[in-house]
């Protein structure tokens, strides 16, 4: 009788055990709004109090990748702008969840994707923003003539994240090691007595990894300029927790019915 109780209480504590750690399990819900900037970059921007976890910007990341907590652009006569924490449009602020879609100036500035991801803590977790027309050109034939072709190739931008960590004691949520691959129509193949671009396509890859930390609940900016050509990405950013209580239940029975 006595084994049996004793294996009855260690079989109660292994099931209580492992509830408890089940119940205490921190997740991470990294939530971004991807935006496709065109054309040139806006001449009225500012960008201010950099959050790299190094406290400056990597040598390889300088004009490249700019990681941001306050700043604004300005289209034509509206603003787009970080600040307190939260985005705003046009001096109103919008949810990163919000299902009512944004009017913004989509000839300069285009909300194309709204990715989110939870993760629990110590884990990874990515997400991948693939071209959905596929690439046209023009070829030239034996005969002289111009045949229109198209081309799949895998451009976008990739964006992997191998850790995310709370440091409870620094309220940070650290996002370590976040890889990102933008591949992109770097020039075309020049067509013998044409002078526009209209060639095949080839493919240019840019790939930057860097680490930085943000504050549960708030919102930053990463700015990414292409190498070649004009535009570039700009990303809004939030990470919040189960831990901190940004992350609510609520929200996590919201993911779920999704």
């Amino acid at each position: 009788m006595r084994r049996v109780g004793t294996l009855l209480c260690i079989i109660v504590f292994a099931f209580f055990a492992a509830y408890a750690e089940g119940k205490e399990k921190n997740q991470i819900r990294i939530q971004c709004q991807i935006f496709k900037l065109t054309g040139s970059l806006p001449g009225k921007r500012f960008v201010d109090e950099s959050i790299w976890t190094t406290e400056e910007t990597p040598d390889a990341l300088k004009d490249k990748v700019t990681v941001f907590s306050r700043g604004w652009f300005e289209f034509g006569k509206d603003r787009l702008e970080f600040k307190d924490g939260r985005c705003f449009w046009k001096n109103k602020a919008f949810k990163i969840d919000s299902q009512k879609k944004v009017k913004l100036q989509e000839d300069r500035i285009k909300l194309i994707y709204s990715p989110e991801i939870v993760v629990d803590e110590h884990k990874g977790g990515a997400f991948n923003i693939g071209s959905e027309q596929p690439i046209q050109y023009f070829s030239k034939r034996k005969d002289g003539l111009f045949e229109l072709k198209e081309m799949e190739l895998p451009t976008g931008l990739f964006v992997e994240i191998t850790e995310a960590v709370e440091e409870e004691d620094k309220d940070y949520i650290r996002l370590t090691d976040i890889e990102m691959t933008m591949r992109s129509v770097g020039r075309r193949e020049r067509i013998p007595g044409v002078n526009l671009s209209v060639g095949r396509p080839i493919l240019s890859e840019q790939k930057y990894v860097f680490y930085f930390r943000v504050r549960p609940g708030k919102d930053y900016g990463i700015l990414i300029r292409p190498e070649v050509g004009q535009g570039g990405f700009l990303i809004r950013l939030r990470a919040s927790s189960t831990r901190s209580g940004t992350f609510t239940a609520s929200n996590q029975k919201d993911k779920k019915k999704r």
